[in-house]
């Protein structure tokens, strides 16, 4: 399978590129610079996988589209897409909530991320597949942006799932739980990372989605048992 993973460079999208490769998928691999990739690839490509780094900006315009040629020209084909990139914002109430910090969030969390499939989809196959990473703090008060965002997500994840039904293409989101991430620290200072599980025991869903498999609109990867 040919795969891109946004936000590749650690956390949740590192531990998918890492089980991807695993299975033997050719990937394309992002993150805002490409150079935050070097180390993650350099360690797949010596462990034998097909791994290429791709500068991504979902805030950007221009670098959505130069991303999304690039991967499709080193693919050949998309087999599957991960939209794991994000940003968690501040958590704060809605009343109150810094509007530059919304519009930043949700600019890269939903309009990019759109953005980003509508420029693959060209060079998807029928039926591939589009992972979108979701959370359960979609809707959550005092979250902010970031909250609104993954509605939202869930939304598109809901819509193009129908709409492009006609092709094949699985549209499956996939909420991984409490994972030790940087975002997850920032959003819990308090938090002992030790007390919350490694993102690479969460990817288990996201794998058999690219696989082929068709648990439905939304999957709750704490749950999984292998559907």
């Amino acid at each position: 399978m040919r795969v891109i993973v946004t936000g590749a460079s650690r956390g949740l999208g590192r531990a998918v590129a890492e089980a991807a490769a695993a299975e033997g998928a050719r990937l394309v691999l992002t993150a805002t610079r490409a150079s935050h990739l070097e180390a993650v690839t350099a360690r797949l490509v010596s462990a034998g996988a097909d791994a290429h780094a791709v500068a991504l900006d979902l805030g950007d315009p221009a670098s959505v589209e130069a991303a999304a040629r690039e991967a499709i020209a080193v693919l050949g084909r998309v087999d599957g897409l991960v939209n794991n990139a994000g940003l968690l914002g501040e958590r704060e109430p809605l009343a109150g909530y810094p509007m530059d910090v919304w519009e930043r969030v949700m600019r890269v969390n939903v309009t990019g991320t759109l953005r980003l499939i509508q420029a693959v989809l060209p060079g998807m196959a029928d039926g591939g597949a589009i992972v979108n990473i979701t959370s359960g703090a979609a809707g959550r008060p005092t979250w902010g942006a970031y909250a609104i965002s993954k509605l939202a997500l869930d939304g598109i994840t809901g819509m193009l799932r129908e709409e492009l039904a006609d092709r094949g293409v699985r549209c499956v989101g996939v909420n991984p739980g409490g994972t030790r991430t940087s975002m997850r620290a920032a959003a819990y200072p308090q938090e002992d990372p030790a007390t919350v599980p490694h993102p690479s025991s969460r990817v288990e869903p996201v794998i058999a989605v690219l696989a082929g498999a068709d648990p439905g609109p939304l999957v709750e990867a704490a749950e999984w048992t292998g559907r």
